[in-house]
């Protein structure tokens, strides 16, 4: 019996060894393999401390000034639309807004809207009464849609748009887009 306890404990004690061995390979206690340890890898050149103070210059790299990256404020309206209406006749050009002289004198001014490159329209061509009920003809991204009265829905590459008024004397009409009421003269656009 004596030499039975004496080999399971050799046994034991290889299997021990064996299992060390396998796991110290594997780096898992501090094994000799490089990619493993924390400590960076020198070739050829030997690292100094550093000494210097790290309070320098914050400015922006050049490759910040190459970002083309903005930032957008989910609450705010990304694009305005014309505060006023240009008609009649007359209009001279301005740098930045078009300003327009009406028959009776009276001048407007309407700002651009900030885009530059528009994804969609939606523009007013005119306002007309068809057997005494006012109709709008309209633009929505370069397809027209003539003579449509109030309620009427009409699905666009936009999405749907719902004509909520239109009164014919102010030349004006409201739509629904979405969620939002959008409100425009004959010849305004809203760009988006």
């Amino acid at each position: 019996m004596h030499g039975r306890a004496a080999t399971t404990g050799l046994i034991v004690v290889i299997l021990i060894a064996a299992l060390a061995l396998l796991v110290g390979g594997c780096g898992l206690f501090g094994g000799d393999d490089p990619a493993q340890t924390d400590e960076p890898v020198v070739t050829g050149e030997t690292l100094s401390p550093v000494t210097e103070d790290l309070t320098g210059d914050t400015a922006a790299v050049a490759l910040d000034e190459l970002s083309t990256f903005q930032s957008k404020d989910p609450f705010r309206q990304q694009a305005l639309p014309p505060t006023t209406a240009t008609t009649g006749t007359g209009s001279t050009g301005t740098t930045g807004s078009t300003t327009s002289t009406t028959g009776n004198g009276s001048t407007t001014t309407t700002k651009p809207s900030g885009i530059k490159t528009a994804l969609h329209s939606l523009k007013v061509l005119s306002i007309d009464v068809v057997n005494g009920v006012p109709t709008v003809t309209f633009e929505v991204d370069d397809t027209v849609y003539e003579d449509k009265k109030v309620g009427a829905v009409v699905s666009t590459t936009w999405g749907q748009i719902e004509v909520v008024s239109i009164d014919a004397e102010e030349q004006v009409v409201v739509f629904l887009h979405g969620s939002e009421l959008r409100t425009l003269g004959v010849g305004q656009e809203f760009l988006k």
